[in-house]
């Protein structure tokens, strides 16, 4: 529905935008069309005119005019009647057809005497339209007359035709011509905006993985892009508000069972306790009793850094230097990473910039990191560590020599539950990165080209109050 809806908005646009200049090209057309064949029909005309005058001149000064025959051959060979009266406005001779019946001679003097008269090139005789010219000449003898030629207008009238008609056709295509340059050159604008639209409907559907497509650098493309970026960070603040609800629920999940454990894990170790004090004397009995506190200890443990990786908790951040972190923890997992054949190799810088961070809970993010290498490697390995200063901070790696993530996607390590071990609870790494979030830095992992994983932590160096 919401495309069909878009679709319409679109052709809505389109219109808007091709109607007014069609409607302004159109007008033009038809301004020029009238124009210009009023223009070309008025020069034939006048064109036309200025050649019978020419021609009624030459007549009138050559010593043939009063010879009918020569005038008749002189009619078919310039196409038009002629005629010629004596001042008094007889007619001497005609080579109109009828021309000598009283009627018919009163109304070609006074036809071919109006159109001088009245400068009104074109008449009407017996249905047929002729346009006149009328030239004064003397004759020996007779004085004073006039040539009067009348051609007639059919072949001006058929050009003026087929010019208007050629015209015509012309400013239609013209219209059409560039009504279409005009609907080409818009679509060149409402593509991307209908592209646009669709991918918002899409998205509006919940399908975040559309995107627009940039075409150039223009506004268009610009906004395509800003568009694009804003999807961007859209799914990203998507996924942060999943993980944090998850790693929520998580902390909730945690606290009830911690809750609900720890009531009858209590009572459990009070009555050991009783047990173990009333065992006095019985040494292999109250052995097994001292056994069972230890376990039940070992389980307040866990309970704790369960609840502790569900929920982080505030930062407790003083000034250090990062390698003070390492350097213990290497020196607590070597005796466990050397009986599991791992090959521990570190390289610390000594330059590094003091940070400010909380220690526990940076050296659970590397514990996490390094117990994710340990187990990648069952059959052993090597583990790299290294420090060193970078850009605004300082960059800490931690790479393995393991199988790897599978498919290379690093991000769906980071959701939280999400585990590849049967016993795991996919809370360590999630926990993690929002550990180094709230340090200002960021925890990535990537596949080694060489094989197995690194992880790459960046953790911000403290801007001085002078900067």
């Amino acid at each position: 529905m919401s495309h069909h809806v878009y679709g319409k908005r679109s052709k809505r646009i389109l219109v808007r935008i091709i109607f007014p200049f069609a409607v302004l090209f159109a007008v033009a057309a038809v301004i020029f069309w009238l124009l210009s064949s009023y223009l070309i029909g008025r020069y034939l005309q006048d064109d036309l005119r200025m050649q019978m005058v020419r021609v009624a001149r030459v007549i009138s000064q050559s010593s043939y005019v009063l010879n009918p025959h020569i005038l008749l051959q002189m009619k078919d060979v310039i196409n038009a009647e002629i005629i010629l009266f004596d001042g008094q406005g007889r007619i001497l001779h005609c080579t109109l057809p009828g021309f000598t019946r009283s009627d018919v001679t009163a109304e070609i003097k006074q036809k071919g005497f109006r159109a001088e008269d009245t400068n009104e090139p074109i008449i009407q005789f017996h249905g047929v339209r002729y346009q006149a010219v009328i030239q004064s000449l003397t004759l020996p003898g007779r004085g004073q007359a006039f040539l009067c030629l009348w051609k007639p207008a059919g072949e001006s009238d058929q050009l003026q035709n087929r010019i208007f008609a050629t015209t015509g056709w012309l400013a239609l295509s013209g219209i059409l011509g560039l009504t279409l340059l005009g609907y080409l050159i818009v679509r060149t604008i409402t593509l991307p905006v209908e592209e646009l639209a669709r991918v918002t409907s899409r998205i509006a559907d919940n399908d975040f993985s559309q995107r627009a497509l940039v075409r150039g650098s223009d506004e268009i493309g610009m906004l395509a892009h800003s568009f694009n970026s804003m999807l961007d960070q859209l799914q990203g603040y998507e996924k942060r508000l999943v993980e944090s609800e998850k790693m929520s629920t998580a902390g909730q999940m945690a606290a009830g069972l911690a809750h609900e454990i720890r009531n009858p894990l209590t009572s459990i170790k009070m009555f050991v306790q009783v047990l173990h004090n009333r065992l006095q004397g019985q040494e292999s009995n109250q052995s097994m009793a001292a056994s069972l506190l230890q376990e039940i200890e070992r389980l307040e443990r866990i309970i704790e850094q369960i609840v502790e990786r569900a929920r982080p908790g505030e930062l407790r951040v003083t000034r250090g230097n990062i390698n003070e972190q390492l350097t213990e923890l290497l020196a607590l997992a070597a005796p466990a990473l050397q009986s599991a054949n791992i090959h521990v190799e570190s390289r610390l810088s000594q330059s590094l910039p003091e940070l400010r961070y909380d220690p526990e809970k940076m050296k659970q993010v590397f514990w996490n990191l390094i117990i994710n290498s340990r187990e990648a490697m069952p059959k052993g390995g090597r583990i790299e560590i290294a420090s060193a200063p970078v850009a605004g901070g300082v960059a800490v790696t931690v790479a393995d020599t393991g199988s790897g993530i599978r498919g290379g996607d690093s991000d769906i390590c980071f959701r939280p539950f999400y585990s590849t071990k049967p016993e795991g609870l996919g809370l360590g790494l999630s926990t993690s990165r929002k550990i180094v979030e709230k340090h200002g830095g960021t925890l990535h992992l990537a596949n080694r080209a060489e094989g197995g994983v690194m992880a790459t932590i960046f953790l911000p160096e403290e801007k001085r109050s002078d900067e």
